[in-house]
């Protein structure tokens, strides 16, 4: 039976949609919120239902309060910036004479590490106290991105076994970069300098790893689509360069100032360990991007109803 002109015009206005929705999703600039209005397609099945509000009327819920992730963000992120800026405002304040121009190991040190400036008794209440507050929020974020990489994974990704690893691998890294930098907060420089300088390290490749895997995840996932996925790459990528970059300048200078006493290597150290602190902070910061209208975060009541 032959079609109407107007039903044909009507097919052909559908195609054309679809086609320019499929073009429009492999440039990544449709927001994932947007996907779900669209009713000529059948929902994805990669993202089954996990919510008990989905499971209606098997379940009751009543929600008790929503918190602004921005909010966990910046409760999160805003106390080690401050401690570690406190931290050495006072230790330049008032004891600038105990961390600047000292003599150490092999020789007089101009510009002190950040460890020597944590260690001091004042200092180190500053410091102790805002980073190990900031802990369970970043615990949050880590709990937050593995759960929405493993729903959001794009279907243009061409290597899911690599994406699904780095995944687990951006727990990991995640927690033991959190586990050696409360140790080398904990034991100070003066106390056990050994200890200290592997927590150190240690600290510094587990971080390297978790920039890694992260880059991985967000390239491949719905993380990437705008209105900040791309920015926020971008600057993880950039951030991660400049910390490869910084490692052997690191490991270098200190190596050369305790093996062969070359002084000023120690001021190199410091100011390479300064950049490496700014480095970190701003690859978290990036947490901003990647949750802003797009994580809700909502505390419920979840009550199973009695069949009858």
């Amino acid at each position: 039976m032959p079609k109407s002109p107007a039903s044909q015009g009507s097919y052909t206005q559908k195609e054309s949609s679809k086609r320019s929705f499929e073009g429009s999703t492999s440039r990544s600039t449709v927001y994932p919120a947007k996907l779900e209005m669209c009713q000529d397609f059948p929902p994805s099945s990669r993202f089954p239902p996990v919510h008990p509000s989905r499971k209606y009327p098997e379940y009751r819920v009543r929600e008790l309060m929503r918190i602004n992730p921005l909010t966990v963000f910046f409760v999160g992120f805003v106390p080690p910036f401050i401690g570690a800026i406190a931290s050495i405002a006072v230790a330049l304040i008032f004891h600038n004479e105990e961390i600047s121009n000292y003599n150490w190991q092999c020789g007089r040190a101009r510009l002190p590490s950040l460890s020597r400036i944590i260690n001091l008794p004042m200092e180190r209440v500053f410091w102790q106290f805002t980073i190990l507050f900031h802990i369970p929020f970043r615990c949050v974020e880590l709990g937050v991105g593995f759960y929405r990489y493993g729903r959001l994974e794009s279907v243009d990704c061409k290597y899911p076994r690599l994406y699904a690893l780095s995944r687990y691998l951006y727990v990991i890294f995640g927690v033991l970069e959190l586990i050696f930098m409360i140790a080398l907060s904990i034991v100070g420089e003066r106390e056990f300098i050994q200890y200290h300088v592997i927590f150190f390290y240690l600290f510094g490749f587990f971080a390297v790893g978790f920039f890694i895997v992260n880059l991985i995840n967000h390239s491949n996932s719905l993380y990437y689509l705008n209105p900040y996925g791309l920015l926020s790459y971008r600057i993880k990528i950039v951030v991660t360069i400049l910390y490869f970059i910084s490692i052997p300048i690191l490991f270098g200078a200190f190596m050369l100032y305790w093996k062969l006493c070359i002084t000023f290597m120690y001021d190199v150290f410091a100011i390479t360990e300064y950049a490496d602190v700014f480095l970190s902070m701003l690859y978290h910061f990036c947490a901003f991007f990647d949750i802003r209208y797009k994580v809700i975060f909502s505390i419920r009541y979840v009550k199973r109803l009695k069949e009858d």
